[in-house]
């Protein structure tokens, strides 16, 4: 039996969460080094293609007002508009990298594993180690991370290729990812992550 395989799951890269215009931005939530970030997650999307390992781009969204459900108590702007189904601001941003082959899974909390296909995605393509980028750091990415865990799946965390709104957060998330639930590296190292196994002498 094939050892199980590594995927990139990007989260949340969208115009809402990470463009000046995005409707975060205008409450006052704005990922800093937005450039930096887009970079280090094409370096890592270049080498899941590199290694034939499966790029896996989740976006959070809602049809109607009502979905956002207790988070519109907690983030009013997000009550009528925001990660709208059909909108600018729902799409990835544009200066990723895609290709036609990518998986797609829109999610509608910050958990990607919940009320979504993405657990029976993994099974079908063999993956056992997610290699994370994307944003909020302390929010989609962390709770994605634990919920990986809880499936006993490996989550390997980018660094440079996280993101959040407030630089504490962002790093206590980090360091808290770090104990048990992820291991936390350089891109480098996640892009290693994503390469093909070394074949063992006499394999065929």
């Amino acid at each position: 039996m094939s050892a199980p395989r590594a995927a990139l799951l990007v989260i949340d890269m969208q115009n809402d969460y990470c463009h000046p215009d995005g409707v975060f931005a205008q409450a006052g939530l704005r990922v800093a080094g937005l450039d930096d970030l887009v970079g280090h997650v094409n370096t890592l999307t270049a080498a899941a293609r590199s290694a034939g390992r499966p790029v896996i781009w989740v976006r959070m969204e809602w049809e109607k007002d009502a979905d956002v459900g207790l988070l519109a108590e907690r983030s009013p702007f997000l009550r009528a508009s925001g990660l709208r189904r059909g909108t600018w601001g729902g799409e990835l941003l544009a200066g990723l990298d895609r290709a036609p082959g990518d998986h797609e899974i829109t999610k509608p909390r910050f958990d990607a594993f919940h009320r979504t296909e993405l657990d029976g995605l993994l099974r079908d393509l063999g993956v056992g180690t997610l290699v994370v980028a994307g944003v909020r750091t302390d929010f989609c990415v962390e709770s994605t991370v634990r919920a990986a865990f809880f499936r006993d799946l490996r989550a390997v965390v980018a660094r440079e290729a996280v993101a959040g709104y407030f630089e504490d957060l962002h790093l206590n998330s980090l360091r808290l990812m770090g104990t048990v639930f992820a291991e936390v590296v350089s891109v480098d190292d996640a892009a290693a992550a994503l390469a093909p196994a070394p074949r063992t002498p006499g394999a065929r």
